[in-house]
C-alpha cells in the first residue's frame, strides 16, 4: 500500500513555508498541530495494516521463555543417575588444564569414560538425548588463584565462573550444565585461568520427555451365573472394578448367542436381550489404563 502527500512548499503569498516551531512561531500552532496529528495518525493506520497483511499464513513464536511441549531447551524432565566419574584429568595423557587453556569432554553418550581418566562403564548415559548434566566439579591443586567455567561446547565461554578456587586448593561445586543437543563431538568445555587438575561426576541429567505407550489390562469377566439367560429375558452384568491407578477406558461385552444382542454398553455395565431358543450367557470386563510409573 502506498499513499502519496502532498504539501505546499510555499504559502499563499509566494514565501517559502518553514518547519512547524511551535514555541518560534505560534501564530501557526494550530496548522502545525493538525498536520502532526494528521501523519501520526497515519502512521497508525499503515504500521496496523502492515502487521495485519504480514501476519497472514505466519507462525508467530511464542514469547521469550513460553514452554513448548517437547523443546529440546525448555520441557526437560530431571533424572537422577548414581554419581559416576566422567572425568579426571590427573588419570590422563594430557594431564592438567593449562593456565588459561581449556580442553572439551563428553558428558553421555559413551560406552565409557577412560579416554577421560573416568569410570569403566557408560554412567548409564547410553542412548540419551539430554540437554544439560548434573555435575559434581572438583578442582585439585590449582597453580594460581582463580576460577573455572563448565559451558556447552563450540559456544563463546560466558563471562561467568563456575568455580573459584585458591592455589594449592581442592575446591568442589554442584551445578547444572547446558550440553549440546543434538550431539556434536563433545558435550562440554572446560575454561580455566590457572593450570589446574579437574574431576568431574555426573549425578542425573534433563532431558525432553519421552512418549511412552499406556500401560493397560482387563478385568477378568463377570458371567451370566446357573442356567445362563433363558429365552426372551434380559440380562445385566456389572464388570470388576480396575485396580488401583487404572482408569476404565472401555467397557467389553461379549454374549454365547448371535442371537443375544448387546443393547447397552457403558461404564462397566453390559445388557443384553436373549432372542435365541436356548438358554445363553452374558460376560462383561473393563480395559482399565495407566501412564507407565504413575
Amino acid at each position: 500500500m502506498f499513499v502519496l502527500l502532498s504539501f505546499p512548499s510555499s504559502s499563499a503569498a509566494g514565501a517559502p513555508v518553514a518547519p512547524c516551531d511551535l514555541v518560534a512561531r505560534p501564530s501557526t500552532k494550530r496548522g502545525c498541530l493538525l498536520f502532526r496529528s494528521t501523519v501520526l495518525l497515519l502512521a497508525s493506520f499503515l504500521s496496523t495494516a502492515a502487521l495485519a497483511q504480514g501476519s497472514v499464513g505466519r507462525v508467530v513464536p511464542p514469547a521469550d521463555g513460553a514452554k513448548v511441549l517437547g523443546a529440546l531447551s525448555n520441557d526437560l524432565v530431571y533424572t537422577p543417575v548414581a554419581p559416576c566419574r566422567i572425568l579426571n584429568t590427573s588419570a590422563t595423557a594430557a594431564g592438567p588444564i593449562a593456565s588459561g587453556g581449556m580442553r572439551s569432554f563428553v558428558a553421555i553418550n559413551s560406552s565409557n569414560f577412560l579416554g577421560q581418566g573416568g569410570s569403566a562403564t557408560n554412567c548409564g548415559t547410553l542412548g540419551l538425548s539430554a540437554t544439560a548434566v548434573v555435575v559434581n566439579v572438583t578442582a585439585v591443586a590449582p597453580s594460581l588463584a582463580g576460577a573455572a567455567t563448565l559451558y556447552p561446547f563450540d559456544t563463546p565461554s560466558p563471562a561467568t565462573a563456575s568455580i573459584q578456587y585458591a592455589a594449592g586448593a581442592v575446591v568442589s561445586n554442584e551445578m547444572v550444565v547446558q550440553i549440546r543437543n543434538p550431539m556434536a563431538s563433545f558435550d562440554f568445555t572446560v575454561a580455566t585461568t590457572a593450570a589446574s587438575n579437574f574431576q568431574i561426576d555426573i549425578v542425573g541429567y534433563f532431558a525432553p520427555p519421552v512418549a511412552t505407550a499406556l500401560q493397560c489390562v482387563e478385568t477378568v469377566n463377570t458371567t451370566t451365573p446357573g442356567p445362563g439367560v433363558v429365552p426372551g429375558a434380559t440380562r445385566n452384568e456389572l464388570a470388576p472394578n480396575c485396580p488401583t491407578g487404572y482408569t476404565q477406558t472401555t467397557t467389553n461385552c461379549t454374549t454365547s448367542s448371535w442371537l443375544m444382542p448387546i443393547v447397552f454398553s457403558k461404564d462397566g455395565t453390559c445388557s443384553a436381550r436373549n432372542n435365541d431358543s436356548s438358554n445363553s450367557f452374558l460376560s462383561a470386563s473393563r480395559t482399565c489404563c495407566r501412564v507407565p510409573g504413575r
